[in-house]
C-alpha cells in the first residue's frame, strides 16, 4: 500500500524533489515573525540553531530542512535569511530540501560554524542578537569573542509560545502523523501477547511508519503483572522484558512527520481482563481525560484545567507523568499536572490561545500500580478536537 493511500491524499501538501515542502505562504508567515520579533526586542541579528532531534526542529521550523548535526538559520534586516549547513555532504540535500535559497556551507567542525556566525554578526555591527533553538555554549562564546560589546538576547519565552498555536498547513501534517499513531496501536492491538519481548515494540510500531516518510519521535512503554505491579509509568527506553498472561501494557507514542506529531497514550491488558485496581485506575483517567476536555476553549485558563484534574485527587490517586503539555514540533509549556502534584508552570491566570495544540494524557497512579490515556487535541471555538481517531477504551490483546 502507497503511503499517499494510508496516510494521506495526493495534494495534501507540496513536493518538491522528492520531499515535502511547507507552503510558500507558511514559510512567509514564520519569517515574517521572525521578522517582527526582531524589530519588538531591537535585535540585530537573529540566530536561529540545533540539530532536528525528537523535541527540537527550529531549523526545519524556519527552513523546512530537517538537518541532523548543529546548523543555523541566520535572519538580518532588510536581506533574505540564511541557512548555514555543517557538514559537506549535507549541503546538496540541504539546497534540494530547503525553502531557503541562500545555502551556505557552514564547516566540518563545530568551531569553524560557530566562527562563521559570529563573523556574520560582526560585518552587521550586531549590538543585539536574539537566540533561539539550541545554541551550544561553545558557540555562543565564540559569537561574544567577535563581538565583545553585543547582548544575547533569549528569545525562547517568545518562540515557544509562538509555536504554541498551529496553522491549517501544520494541521495538515499533524494530522498525517497522528494517523500514524492511531495504526500503530492498531498494530500492536494485533501483536502484543505473551512471548512477545517488550523491546519488540519498537519494531512494531516503526513498522507501520517507515516507510511512508516519517520516523519515530517516541514510543515509550511500560509492561508489569497486574497482580503484583512494578512500574506506573512507561520507560523511554524498552527493557528486556518478556509479556506474560496478566500483564498490563501501557504505551506513549509519537511519530513526526515532517517536523510535525500527534500523540496517543492507550493502555492494554495480556490475555487478560483488567484487575478491579486497574479497571478503577482506568475509568478514573477517563473521567480525568473528559473533564480537561470539556473546558479546552480558547482563553481557558490554567485554573481551569487544574480544577478539571481535581477528579483524580478526588479518586483517591495521583499522577507521575505530566497531565498537559503543549505539543506539535516540539515539547511545549505550559506544563500541568495536578494542585496536589507541583501544579503547574505558568500561572492559573494563563488563558490558552485559539488554535493551540496540546496532549491531554492523564497518567493515574496508586504506587506501582498505573495506567495512561490520552491523545493531543487542537483548541478551536467548537472546542477540542482529537488529532486521534483510536477508541479511549482500554484494550485487550490476545
Amino acid at each position: 500500500m502507497s503511503g499517499d493511500a494510508r496516510y494521506w491524499s495526493p495534494g495534501a501538501f507540496e513536493q518538491v524533489n522528492g520531499f515535502p515542502r511547507y507552503p510558500a505562504q507558511e514559510m512567509e508567515r514564520r519569517h515574517r515573525w521572525a521578522g517582527d520579533t526582531m524589530n519588538e526586542f531591537g535585535i540585530d541579528l537573529l540566530v536561529v540553531g540545533g540539530p532536528t532531534g525528537p523535541l527540537e526542529t527550529s531549523v526545519q521550523y524556519f527552513s523546512n530542512w530537517p538537518s541532523q548535526v548543529q546548523s543555523y538559520v541566520l535572519f538580518g534586516h532588510d536581506e533574505p535569511p540564511i541557512l548555514l549547513v555543517r557538514l559537506w555532504n549535507h549541503v546538496p540535500d540541504a539546497k534540494r530540501i530547503s525553502v531557503i535559497d541562500d545555502v551556505r556551507y557552514g564547516g566540518d567542525t563545530p568551531s569553524e560554524q560557530a566562527d562563521q556566525v559570529a563573523a556574520f554578526a560582526s560585518e552587521r555591527a550586531a549590538r543585539r542578537i536574539g537566540l533561539i533553538g539550541v545554541v551550544p555554549h561553545a558557540d555562543v562564546t565564540s559569537i561574544q569573542r567577535a563581538n565583545p560589546g553585543a547582548a544575547l538576547i533569549d528569545l525562547n519565552g517568545s518562540y515557544q509560545e509562538w509555536r504554541l498555536v498551529k496553522s491549517p498547513a501544520e494541521m495538515v501534517f499533524v494530522d498525517i502523523a497522528s494517523k500514524m499513531n492511531d495504526a500503530a496501536i492498531e498494530a500492536l492491538s494485533a501483536e502484543l501477547r505473551p512471548g512477545v519481548n517488550e523491546y519488540e515494540v519498537a519494531r512494531i510500531v516503526e513498522d507501520v511508519y517507515n516507510s511512508h516518510q516519517a520516523w519515530n519521535l517516541i514510543h515509550f512503554s511500560l509492561s508489569t503483572p497486574m497482580e503484583a505491579p512494578e512500574v506506573c509509568v512507561p520507560h523511554q527506553y524498552h527493557p528486556d522484558r518478556v509479556l506474560q498472561a496478566g500483564d498490563v501494557f501501557v504505551t506513549e507514542i509519537s511519530t513526526t512527520f515532517w517536523g510535525y506529531s500527534g500523540q496517543i497514550l492507550r493502555t492494554f491488558t495480556i490475555a487478560a481482563d483488567p484487575t478491579p485496581l486497574y479497571e478503577r485506575l482506568n475509568t478514573v483517567a477517563l473521567d480525568a481525560y473528559q473533564s480537561i476536555v470539556e473546558v479546552l476553549r480558547p482563553g481557558v485558563t490554567i485554573g481551569e484545567v487544574l480544577d478539571a484534574a481535581q477528579v483524580i485527587t478526588d479518586a483517591g490517586f495521583d499522577i507521575w507523568d505530566d497531565l498537559v503539555h503543549g505539543f506539535g514540533g516540539a515539547y511545549l509549556p505550559p506544563i500541568v499536572r495536578t494542585r496536589a502534584n507541583r501544579g503547574a508552570t505558568h500561572p492559573d491566570d494563563f488563558a490558552y490561545p485559539d488554535g493551540t495544540l496540546l496532549v491531554v494524557q492523564p497518567n493515574v497512579i496508586d504506587g506501582l500500580a498505573g495506567v495512561q490515556t490520552g491523545n493531543s487535541l487542537q483548541i478551536t471555538p467548537e472546542g477540542a478536537i482529537s488529532t486521534q481517531r483510536q477508541p479511549m477504551t482500554m484494550i485487550r490483546c490476545a
